[in-house]
């Protein structure tokens, strides 16, 4: 089991008009759902992959998506409009679901946590069994909720000293971890 978690800082928290990146930058949720939970013709059944939007009006909602029990979906970014558009409104979709959860609560729970970030370990020198991998959005994660991480015993870990989109980061560490078979 692979986790993904994204902080997004301005991600719209109810339904909203327009395009996702005019709601608070969606468009990057979606990007981070689409490498995290899709391979070529196939949904990536062994990940999970959540976002905590703290935009406007009421944050945070935490937005959870199962590949276990993800079905009736594209990849298209209308879509996944359609789909967070009604997951803001009160509905859920198979194998998608929103709550108003703020990311600290639902980090306690979890082990084998990761911050990634440039001055992190290489990845590929590191083993993992059931990881979890925070990431921020364009952003990238508030100071005070890494040191947060960190003091629960997060570890960072890097892909390399480039900055890269969090969607391509995500889409990077599938690529490893898929190497690594895990």
């Amino acid at each position: 089991m692979r986790r993904f978690i994204l902080y997004s800082r301005t991600g719209q928290t109810a339904p909203f008009v327009g395009s996702l990146m005019d709601a608070g930058r969606l468009d990057i949720v979606y990007q981070c759902i689409f490498t995290s939970m899709f391979a070529s013709h196939a949904i990536r059944r062994d990940t999970e992959f959540h976002a905590f939007l703290y935009g406007a009006p009421i944050p945070p909602v935490h937005v959870a998506v199962d590949g276990k029990t993800l079905h009736d979906v594209r990849i298209d970014e209308n879509t996944w409009r359609s789909i967070l558009n009604n997951l803001l409104a009160g509905k859920d979709h198979p194998g998608i679901s929103s709550k108003k959860e703020g990311i600290e609560g639902f980090s306690k729970d979890l082990s084998e946590t990761y911050v990634l970030s440039e001055k992190g370990d290489p990845i590929e020198e590191l083993k993992f069994s059931s990881p979890s991998f925070f990431v921020g959005d364009n952003v990238g994660l508030p100071k005070k909720f890494e040191d947060l991480l960190l003091k629960n015993g997060a570890k960072k870990v890097s892909i390399g000293q480039e900055r890269y989109l969090a969607a391509s980061t995500i889409d990077i560490v599938n690529y490893i971890l898929d190497k690594k078979r895990i």
